[in-house]
């Protein structure tokens, strides 16, 4: 279980007084950067109708003070269909075919005797980052925009010449649900110069993070349905949730 409990709790769950200076530079930021239109982003993947990357998982947990980071591959494609898995350091796969969603830990008793969770595939409804990629979840509708950064951290690559390249371009966009999401307290977007997302920040209430890096992405992919089915191997134990 401790596989299932780190590589995939970034998936299973996705104050102060007010300074006055400090709020009107942030609404000024914000309202200098209207070009960034969240329906746009939105689009770009809904329209693509799937996606495959290779990404970096880091999730941090709050009560450890720790972080664990895995490597995988993940392919999406509407509706709901979803294959996240995760190669190192432990392996894990999360398949959904829509109407099921299953969580496998191929060595989650050991000795090679895996285990697997079994869910409705609506309970992927319920996740932000699966429809923020699928392009299903109106960001503009469920999310209210609260700050804007362009070029955050980069430089140019030709300082003499002025010139930006593309991922010099990047624009990180934090969010905050309009409504409820569990403990889910902000979403940080950051695009690169296409408008296509990079990396996804998902900040929660506990102090518990989880950010995914995307490389390698490929909007429109072309899947054979067999990748969203999932059937246990010999002497799985299979949990019915």
């Amino acid at each position: 279980m401790k596989s299932l409990k780190y590589a995939l709790c970034g998936l299973i769950f996705l104050i102060g007084i007010g300074n006055p200076i400090a709020d009107a530079a942030n609404k000024s930021k914000i309202d200098a950067s209207k070009k960034v239109s969240l329906a746009k982003i939105q689009q770009k993947y809904k329209k693509a109708g799937s996606l495959e990357a290779d990404f970096i998982q880091e999730v941090y947990q709050a009560t450890l003070a720790r972080t664990k980071t895995s490597k995988g591959n993940f392919k999406i494609s509407k509706p709901n269909f979803v294959r996240w898995e995760i190669y190192e350091p432990e392996a894990s796969l999360m398949v959904s075919n829509g109407r099921k969603l299953f969580y496998f830990t191929p060595d989650a008793r050991g000795k090679g005797k895996g285990q697997v969770i079994e869910r409705k595939g609506k309970d992927l409804e319920r996740q932000p980052l699966f429809q923020i990629l699928s392009g299903l979840a109106p960001l503009e509708k469920e999310f209210q925009v609260e700050k804007i950064e362009k070029n955050a951290g980069l430089i140019a690559e030709d300082d003499s010449k002025k010139e930006l390249t593309k991922e010099a371009e990047a624009t990180s966009i934090k969010l905050k649900p309009k409504a409820s999401m569990g403990d889910l307290s902000f979403v940080t977007l950051r695009l690169d110069g296409r408008s296509q997302i990079t990396e996804i920040l998902l900040e929660h209430e506990t102090g518990n993070k989880t950010k995914i890096s995307l490389q390698n992405q490929a909007l429109g992919a072309k899947f054979p349905p067999e990748l969203f089915e999932f059937k246990p191997p010999p002497e799985t134990e299979v949990l019915k949730n």
